[in-house]
Order: C-alpha cells, then structure tokens, then sequence
C-alpha cells in the first residue's frame, strides 16, 4: 500500500508538472502592415497677377478673388488692365486620397519704391479628391495696399501654398 502511495504521489508530481509548464507557454503570430502612399507634388502653374494699376496721392489697395477668371477691384487707386488669381495643381498623389491646402507667408512686394503689401490671400479650394486622370486647379487670390504715392515700377513678392493628406 505504500508503494501503490509512493507510486500515486510520483505520477501526481510528474503530471502537475507537465500542465503547469503547458499553461505556460503559448506562441502566436501577427501580421505588420502599412500602406505607404505616394508623395505629394504641387506645382505653380501661373503666378498672382494684379495687373496694371494707378497709384494715387491717397493710395489705396487691390483686391483679387480666388476664382477662375477674377479680375482685380480696386479701392484709392485705378486698376487699368490685366490681372489674373494665381493657380496650382497637385500633380501627384496617391487617387482618391483627400488633400488639403493651405496658403501664408506673405513677402511684401518689393521694387523701385517702398514695399507694397500682400495680404488676405485665400485659395478656391481648401481640399481636394485626388485624380490623376483629371487634375483639379486651385486658384489663390489676395489683396495689395499700395503707399500714397507709389513710385511707378515694377514689384515682386512671394508667398507659399502647402499641399498635405488629410
């Protein structure tokens, strides 16, 4: 009878020690994954144009809208001819994605007087449904103030459109 114990003791410790060491252990697997899409690239196709104006002893300003086809206003001073809102083109993106634009970072226009000031600039589309088959434009326009008594020339200035996935 002790032998049968001694025998039924044995095998009890064998066996818990064979399910504790399976309880223990366990592997399993899993996947790692991304979807790597395609740069973004803009690209300036024509450039902010307020066209020819007249300065004025009082000065004044140029408005532009952000639209196909506008045409400058002016306010102090008289617009003569030209103009044209300023557009881009996101020429490469991952189709379908959404992207968003965003214009800033005015430089004043600078010439042979003092700098004229570029501001309120807005763009026609914040975001867009990328498509390569059928690129979308998207125009920006602003506004210049000109100083009593502009010095006639011509001036230059920049400012920075961002394109980004949503």
């Amino acid at each position: 009878m002790i032998n049968k114990m001694k025998l039924a003791l044995a095998g009890a410790i064998v066996a818990t020690g064979m399910v504790s060491n399976a309880a223990y252990a366990a592997t399993e697997q899993a996947d790692a994954t991304v979807q790597v899409l395609a740069a973004v690239q803009l690209s300036a196709v024509t450039d902010l144009d307020f066209g020819v104006v007249a300065a004025s002893a009082a000065g004044g300003t140029v408005s532009l809208g952000a639209a196909s086809g506008a045409t400058p206003s002016a306010t102090g001073v008289i617009a003569i001819s030209g103009g044209a809102p300023a557009s881009f083109q996101v020429t490469q993106a991952t189709n379908g994605e959404v992207i968003d634009l965003t214009v800033g970072n005015p430089a004043p226009l600078t010439g042979p007087g003092a700098d004229i000031a570029l501001s309120g600039l807005t763009l026609s589309n914040a975001s867009i449904t990328f498509n390569s088959a059928s690129l979308q434009t998207v125009y920006v326009g602003g506004t210049i103030s000109l100083n009593p008594n502009q010095v006639a020339g011509t001036y230059t200035g920049t400012f920075d459109v961002t394109a980004e996935y949503q």
